[in-house]
């Protein structure tokens, strides 16, 4: 029968569960306090007016598509947003406008979920919400989900048209005419036919000359 273990022989082994399990909360903390920013959009209350002055473009219109990545690496992902437009309140807006958002709206990416008119506030700023490298061209807009951009209600429409006069889309741009596949023109005869004719021949008095004198040869 074994003697039963002395506080002196436990000591060792409590000490490494301890340290383990004080680990194991660590580790757990960091993972909490990483994840979130990514899990969390906290947005602050402003008025149809403030969104107007802080945003680049504005416009009311509705989704026609919204496309997401393939491969998702985070909710910050972008997603392309295509929209009808019906009428522009502020900046340059093409009928069929496309806007970047971050895919989830966990990471303050737009959240619209049916094709019912809507208000959209628009930066030309990419938001360090969003992942990736976004291009910042002329008519590349960005929208996230607490610069006001949401459903088109009667009483958001009256605060637009009370801010100012509206204005129709400028038309989208047309898509680029494909290249005419190059034809072969015909400039008369080929420049190398005489050329190929007389090495022809000298080539053929070579072996001629060679012929002749082999036999010569043979005839001394």
């Amino acid at each position: 029968m074994l003697a039963p273990a002395t506080p002196q022989e436990e000591a060792p082994g409590m000490r490494r569960t301890g340290v383990l399990v004080l680990l194991g909360a660590l580790l757990g903390a960091l993972f909490v306090v990483a994840a979130a920013p990514a899990q969390a959009c906290s947005c602050a209350e402003a008025t149809a007016a403030q969104y107007l002055e802080s945003a680049d473009a504005v416009f009311t219109g509705r989704l026609v598509s919204r496309e997401a990545p393939e491969e998702r690496i985070t909710s910050a992902d972008p997603a392309l947003h295509v929209f009808a437009v019906d009428t522009v309140h502020k900046g340059s807006v093409t009928e069929r406008q496309e806007i970047l958002s971050p895919m989830s709206g966990a990471s303050c990416g737009l959240e619209i979920t049916d094709d019912g008119p809507v208000a959209v506030f628009a930066s030309r700023t990419p938001d360090p919400y969003i992942n990736g490298e976004a291009s910042a061209a002329d008519d590349q807009y960005f929208a996230y989900l607490c610069d006001g951009t949401g459903p088109l209600t009667p009483e958001l429409e009256a605060e637009l048209a009370a801010l100012g006069p509206a204005s129709a889309p400028a038309p989208a741009p047309a898509p680029p005419e494909p290249r005419a596949a190059a034809t072969p023109t015909d400039d008369g005869p080929d420049d190398d036919g005489p050329l190929a004719a007389i090495l022809v021949a000298a080539a053929a008095a070579l072996l001629g000359a060679g012929a002749l004198l082999v036999l010569r040869r043979r005839r001394g």
